[in-house]
């Protein structure tokens, strides 16, 4: 009976060793995207294009130089154009744009209509991942994102849509 006591004891005290020591893999930047139900284009035409070295410096979303590469997915029809832009930073081959970050701007909402009754929208939660996608015969360089996007009506924190991008992105031709 004692046997089996002390046994039993080293049995539970390895176990809990090895699962104390187990490394733990909390690095944000440790994902991957599916290249699966990339997002359709419907009721329009789509662009889904990123610069490098801008910047965005106002409310309008003019972008100038900076330190960032600015991914902006436009959407427009006969009567309007929506824009997402996010900020994502120029170093590495992956990102993670947090909840916290859309918090600070990094991801801006834009919708032009001259004939709508709209109001505007502004981005309060969610994430954005990207992956630059790996160069195959000397084609251009591009990056797969996969972006949701809470919005909520500006100057409020009650969500009114989620926007879901999940699309290659290309340079964007000057």
């Amino acid at each position: 009976m004692r046997n089996a006591f002390k046994v039993t004891a080293v049995f539970l005290i390895v176990l809990t060793t090895l699962s104390a020591c187990k490394k733990k893999t909390d690095d944000p930047d440790d994902f991957t995207i599916d290249t699966q139900n990339l997002t359709p284009c419907t009721g329009g035409t789509c662009l889904f294009e990123y610069t490098n070295y801008a910047a965005m410096v106002d409310q309008q979303i003019a972008l100038t130089t900076g330190q960032h590469r600015i991914f902006f997915a436009t959407k427009s029809n006969s009567f309007s154009t929506t824009r997402i832009y996010m900020q994502a930073p120029m170093q590495g081959d992956k990102f993670l744009i947090t909840a916290a970050d859309i918090l600070a701007g990094k991801v801006k909402h834009l919708f032009s209509c001259s004939s709508c009754d709209y109001y505007n929208l502004t981005p309060i939660a969610g994430t954005v991942k990207g992956i630059k996608v790996a160069n195959t015969n000397n084609s251009a360089e591009k990056w797969l994102l996969d972006a949701h996007i809470v919005v909520a009506a500006e100057k409020s924190k009650i969500p009114v849509d989620t926007i879901h991008i999940k699309q290659y992105f290309t340079l964007a031709v000057k």
